[in-house]
């Protein structure tokens, strides 16, 4: 039943349409307490990308209590940035409810935000404990991407992060009339935006799990490989998105922020091939 409500498929004068629609927020009730999708996803794309982790950590001969003792201080930082971030760039509408501040699960958190709050507590961690950084967060940059992957279909359930509106398509996202922007209420089917970024992370995530191996000699090149393409891949989703928050005039933060780690990344990784060049002569 529930995939009936998920997707549909259907035969016009061309090709297959697919339509996918949400199913509503709630997995299941314990008790009269609802269990939404997206903490259950949340919890599945964390056990994976841990699971997974431990095994390169393993492979890799590096300490598993650092690494279970990282993650911890990362997720911490991470939801805490998250927030703040999208609280920053959402201020004139939180300067009235400061009260709304704290209240997380009212949603609003920023990818952005979190990324800076997870490598702002792996480099601490680092220096406190005086272990390598890119030893760790190399390993934590295979996995993050697969946890985002999974994680952004929490967005489908939710009815957020949608795309805009979808004319002439063989895949459309229904969403319902209250979740729409004012200026799409009488669009019905929109870009499944969450889905692109889905397959695009995925594909970021098996790339680097193939070369993790081959570059942990190479420390800070899987981490900065990973920001350069996630970076690419949100500059150019932006475009499709309903929902960006703007930082300068009509420019989304997102791209802003996308720019600069994209020039950062690149400039990071001509760097350390350069190091491994003048090495080898």
């Amino acid at each position: 039943m529930m995939l009936n409500n998920f997707f549909t498929w259907a035969y016009h004068d061309t090709p297959l349409l697919i339509t996918l629609s949400s199913p509503g927020p709630v997995a299941f009730h314990i008790g009269s307490y609802p269990v939404r999708w997206y903490g259950v996803l949340i919890g599945i794309a964390f056990l994976l990308a841990y699971s997974l982790a431990e095994k390169l950590i393993c492979r890799n001969n590096l300490d598993i209590n650092h690494f279970s003792n990282l993650i911890f201080f990362i997720l911490l930082s991470g939801v805490v940035f998250a927030r703040l971030y999208f609280v920053f760039l959402s201020w004139d509408y939180f300067k009235g409810h400061l009260d709304e501040i704290p209240k997380i699960w009212h949603g609003g958190q920023s990818i952005h935000g979190g990324i800076f709050g997870a490598i702002l507590a792996a480099i601490i961690y680092a220096k406190v404990k005086k272990i390598s950084f890119y030893s760790y967060i190399d390993v934590i940059a295979v996995i993050t991407p697969l946890g985002q992957a999974i994680g952004r279909w929490g967005n489908l359930f939710n009815n957020e992060a949608f795309g805009k509106p979808v004319t002439n398509s063989f895949l459309r996202l229904y969403i319902p009339k209250e979740f729409r922007p004012d200026l799409y209420l009488n669009n019905d089917f929109f870009h499944p935006a969450f889905l692109y970024e889905s397959i695009l992370d995925f594909i970021i995530f098996v790339f680097l799990y193939k070369k993790y191996l081959s570059w942990k000699d190479k420390p800070g090149r899987t981490f900065w490989t990973y920001l350069l393409c996630y970076s690419v891949i949100r500059f150019f989703l932006e475009f499709l998105r309903t929902d960006s928050l703007y930082f300068l005039g009509n420019i989304p933060g997102a791209q802003i922020v996308s720019i600069i780690l994209i020039i950062a990344s690149a400039g990071m990784l001509t760097v350390k091939i350069e190091d491994i060049k003048n090495e080898k002569n």
